[in-house]
């Protein structure tokens, strides 16, 4: 249990978060100052740099924070007690829904365009998301939806190399279609014909 001490720690952690995640998606990293950054989460700049060390290192931990509640999303689906094929269609609205409203609710495009935003994006995601990728392949394997006798770092590979589409600067301005076409292709392509 937190003592009192700790408890505003973790409060001051989350508003710096919160609001570092608010400027980041309008302006992306490089355009944002921590003094901006203290002044919406209403504490010091000394705080941020005593939590987080600098601004780089505060992204990582935004974008983390986003990539847990995702990862944590796909997992209860994973986990839920219905057929491989269900979870697949609630996966792929989800990941349809996501990439058309990313633009919209997480980052904007121009925001997108900041490497360093985009640097820190790849590095986090190739955390979290082997693991979840991982979870997702034995799922699907041990439901007969996979083929087992593909390896699983060729499949981890493949769906690796596969995301790389959506995460080009002008993959977020293309067609409803367009994108879920690619998530069709690429999860049907895998596991076999839609049924």
């Amino acid at each position: 249990m937190m003592n009192g001490y700790e408890k505003r720690t973790q409060i001051k952690k989350e508003a710096i978060i919160n609001s570092a995640r608010e400027l980041f998606i309008k302006h992306g990293v490089t355009d944002v100052s921590i003094s901006e950054i203290a002044a919406k989460a209403n504490v010091s700049q000394v705080s941020i740099y005593n939590y987080f060390g600098d601004k780089i290192s505060l992204a990582r931990e935004v974008l983390i924070s986003y990539i847990d509640i995702l990862v944590n999303e796909y997992d209860d689906i994973l986990e839920d007690n219905i057929s491989f094929e269900e979870k697949l269609k609630i996966i792929i609205t989800k990941k349809h829904d996501a990439i058309t409203n990313s633009g919209k609710t997480f980052f904007s495009s121009d925001a997108w365009q900041d490497k360093a935003l985009k640097d820190i994006y790849t590095e986090a995601a190739n955390l979290k998301i082997k693991a979840i990728f991982t979870k997702f392949i034995q799922k699907g394997k041990c439901e007969g939806y996979i083929n087992k006798n593909i390896p699983d770092d060729a499949i981890l590979s493949f769906m690796t190399a596969s995301s790389y589409i959506t995460q080009q600067p002008n993959y977020i301005g293309t067609s409803d279609d367009y994108k879920l076409g690619i998530i069709k292709l690429f999860l049907y392509g895998l596991v076999g014909k839609e049924k």
